[in-house]
């Protein structure tokens, strides 16, 4: 008979599952319970993805909205629809380049990034930043790709000035709202980075892969 192959996780149940973190095979029950708790889990998981397309996210009081003192419409976003786009990618790549990286820290970093973009439409400069390291590397790649892109954008375009500061504000709110609505409460969640992914042109997930100008 062929040997009994245990979790590599609890090593008492039969494993039936190959864990891309662990680069071991897992029992069923821990893979449930462990997911996103103290395992891990890369993104390319296919067990991690169909959990994510399965659970429901956690719910918003709309009293903890983020600063629902600023409006951000359907126009609007369909007036800035490359700039959505290209923050979309751009968060998500910034994210799965940082080692560690999980929904919590996107959120950070978006919360550190709309703080200073608040402060420059009141007309002071004042780069905030997480304490964070994971949530500060993460925000760093999201501002240096959105400063490439204005750069390419005001080339292709033959522009004069930069992004005002209301329209990348306005991007940065909607983004932080959607991800408030897109978490599953787990310590290593990533829910948020997953549906990123799925609204994006990549077929498959690499977090190595390098960022793109659109």
């Amino acid at each position: 008979m062929p040997e009994t192959i245990l979790c590599k996780r609890c090593g008492q149940r039969r494993a039936r599952r190959a864990c891309p973190a662990l680069q071991a095979d897992i029992c069923a029950i821990c893979c449930g319970t462990e997911r996103e708790v103290s395992i891990s889990c890369p993104l390319e998981c296919e067990y991690l993805r169909e959990a994510h397309l399965r659970e429901k996210s956690l719910p918003v009081d709309p009293k903890n909205v983020a600063h629902q003192d600023i409006e951000v419409s359907e126009e609007f976003l369909n007036e800035h629809e490359e700039l959505l786009l290209f923050s979309i990618y751009s968060l998500l790549q910034a994210a799965l380049r940082t080692p560690g990286a999980v929904d919590s820290d996107a959120l950070e970093a978006l919360d550190a990034l709309i703080k200073t973009r608040r402060t420059a439409e009141a007309g002071l400069i004042y780069e905030s930043r997480p304490e964070n390291a994971i949530a500060a590397a993460v925000q760093r790649a999201f501002s240096d790709s959105l400063a490439d892109y204005d750069k390419i954008r005001i080339e292709r375009e033959g522009l004069l000035a930069p992004m005002r500061d209301k329209d990348i504000l306005g991007v940065l709110i909607f983004l932080s709202r959607f991800g408030q609505q897109n978490l599953n409460g787990r310590p290593k969640g990533r829910l948020f980075l997953d549906v990123l992914s799925r609204m994006t042109p990549q077929q498959r997930i690499d977090e190595r892969a390098p960022s793109i100008i659109l």
